[in-house]
């Protein structure tokens, strides 16, 4: 198994992506630390790993909230010791509408958790890490981070600004052995992205699924992602299979975004 016997951070940890990482991490043998605002759907989880055979620490934490996340890694560590991979995979999509109709707020808001927020729950978690000189961090951006959405410049710009942080944060980290890396989903089927088409259906004057069917032809596979296959990638990203892999953004998105 890729990680038997690691121990796992994944933020967001309840639905989507998150969900689906945790579980496919705990599949390749890791013992999975939970962690997210909602702690219903982390019980689901929660239970799942557990019976996959390996132990679940369910530790609420809120982004926008640097003491709940100081309080999540001190749990990590009391129950594990240890935390060898984490995945910062929570985010906003932030507001819907032309940049100049945006009140600052929801700009700030949208940043406070994209960028701060993975920013905080580094800094949290990265000193154990060095100190033990090993470590693989995964950061969930999206292809927005490179490509045009109309009418989400906030999350665009919050995207963007994940690729420049692990960058320099990979060669901050490289020497005591910890690696830093970005996936890059394209669309992911799910609620959020339902959200996204609406939106922009709406704006654009045509149907949900025009506004579907639009996103997806832009991609050589013409489909969407799965969630899946964006944890897929993060469990090789955290993998020793990945151990000269730093620094890197990697797409995962049919093909809709290829630099």
């Amino acid at each position: 198994m890729l990680l038997d016997g690691s121990v796992a951070v994944v933020t967001g940890a309840g639905t989507g992506i998150g969900r689906e990482i945790a579980l496919r991490m705990a599949a390749e043998g890791a013992d999975m630390v939970l962690t997210g605002r909602s702690e219903g759907p982390m019980k689901e989880v929660a239970e799942l790993v557990r019976g996959a055979g390996r132990r679940a620490l369910i530790a609420p934490m809120d982004l926008r909230d640097a003491a709940s996340i100081e309080a999540a890694a001190q749990a990590a560590q009391a129950e594990f010791g240890r935390v060898d991979v984490l995945v910062n995979n929570s985010g906003v999509g932030g507001p819907s509408k032309p940049l100049w109709e945006l009140e600052a707020e929801e700009w700030e808001d949208t940043f406070r958790v994209n960028v701060t927020g993975t920013f905080l729950v580094c800094k949290a978690f990265l000193p154990g890490m060095i100190a033990r000189r090993s470590g693989s961090v995964v950061v969930i951006g999206s292809v927005t981070g490179k490509r045009p959405l109309v009418n989400r410049t906030p999350y665009a710009a919050s995207k963007t600004a994940l690729i420049g942080m692990v960058r320099t944060l990979a060669w901050e980290v490289g020497t005591s052995g910890i690696r830093v890396n970005l996936v890059s989903p394209g669309g992911v089927e799910g609620e959020r992205l339902g959200w996204v088409f609406e939106q922009q259906a709406a704006a654009r004057g045509i149907t949900v699924e025009e506004a579907r069917a639009d996103f997806a032809g832009g991609s050589p596979l013409q489909r969407l992602v799965s969630p899946r296959d964006v944890a897929d990638t993060t469990v090789f990203l955290a993998s020793s299979r990945a151990a000269s892999i730093t620094g890197e953004d990697v797409n995962v998105s049919a093909g809709l975004a290829m630099y």
